[in-house]
């Protein structure tokens, strides 16, 4: 399945801390464990389809810079092309991600130039239109693709950020996705009738909202209540991007393997489950790691090098 992603693309840095607060120590030795990768929602999601078998072509915002090379190589490793990236930026977006012991992690995020970057149609076109599935996340700068992406009757996906009840005019335009996804870190306590109100607002087939260890809640169109999917218990390292790997997985077995939305849920769950307690979480990850997590067969790692799919090729239909 051909897939457009379009979001963040950032470089990351992963530092272990000993707990929230963080205390102060003039100096900390910490061998082996400041590890520099690359994150973002959209390149979390990317890697993901990419490394379930998809086709991925991401669209992000960069720089012509070190942490923009890091970003292309990583794609690289992980069959991802980044044709679709501009590269207009004064500097590429990075984050700083603290996490404890616990698994709780604090997220420093530096967008740059990119919160003024606006992507039209005509930078994604053709491959835009000619994707099986489209997924964005709730930027300003994606917002002149929702409409043409909706009238050429494309898939669309959507990860909404920082969710914190159902009436956000910020949203509005994002809820002619059809599928939503979401966290559940700013409404506890509310994620049943924030998932039912935006049900209501919004076109969406499904929704989906991940709770941390606690799983996910799932809504469809034929349900009265949201279906609650368990998380399995494990011992987590780092949460970051657990909730892109879910939602990523979920489109796979719902899209891909045609299974109902709730069974999709629980294999996404899962995969996140089993993504936050490996070392794949701490920083740094391999094809194969990503692929035993996602409970695909592991590969030879020395093919992981080369691209599985033609990037030039993107744009011709099969």
């Amino acid at each position: 399945m051909k897939v457009v992603v379009v979001g963040i693309a950032n470089q990351q840095t992963a530092l272990p801390v000993g707990g929230f607060p963080v205390e102060y120590e003039a100096v900390r030795f910490v061998p082996g464990q400041i590890r520099h990768t690359v994150g973002g929602v959209g390149f979390n999601v990317a890697r993901t389809l990419s490394a379930l078998g998809h086709m991925v072509a991401l669209a992000s915002p960069l720089g012509e810079d070190y942490p923009a090379a890091m970003v292309d190589a990583e794609a690289y490793r992980f069959s991802i092309s980044t044709h679709l990236c501009r590269r207009d930026l004064r500097r590429t977006p990075r984050s700083i991600v603290l996490y404890d012991r616990t698994g709780r992690r604090q997220a420093n995020v530096d967008l740059a130039d990119a919160v003024d970057f606006t992507f039209s149609e005509e930078h994604l076109a053709p491959d835009l239109f000619r994707a099986k599935l489209v997924v964005l996340g709730n930027l300003d700068m994606v917002r002149p693709l929702i409409a043409p992406v909706v009238a050429r009757g494309r898939r669309l996906a959507v990860d909404l950020q920082d969710v914190r009840g159902a009436d956000n005019p910020h949203d509005e335009e994002f809820l002619q996705a059809d599928y939503l996804n979401m966290s559940n870190e700013y409404v506890r306590g509310s994620e049943r009738e924030v998932l039912l109100a935006l049900r209501e607002k919004s076109r969406a087939r499904v929704l989906t909202m991940t709770l941390a260890e606690h799983g996910a809640l799932v809504l469809d169109r034929t349900m009265a209540e949201p279906a609650h999917v368990p998380a399995p218990e494990v011992e987590p390292r780092n949460t970051a991007g657990a909730g892109d790997i879910a939602f990523a997985k979920f489109l796979h077995v719902h899209l891909k393997l045609k299974e109902d939305p709730v069974a999709a849920m629980a294999r996404g769950v899962a995969a996140a489950s089993s993504y936050v307690a490996t070392d794949a979480a701490q920083g740094t990850q391999t094809p194969a790691q990503l692929r035993t997590v996602l409970g695909l067969s592991p590969v030879n790692e020395t093919a992981s090098s080369a691209p599985e799919i033609p990037w030039n090729d993107f744009t011709i239909e099969v």
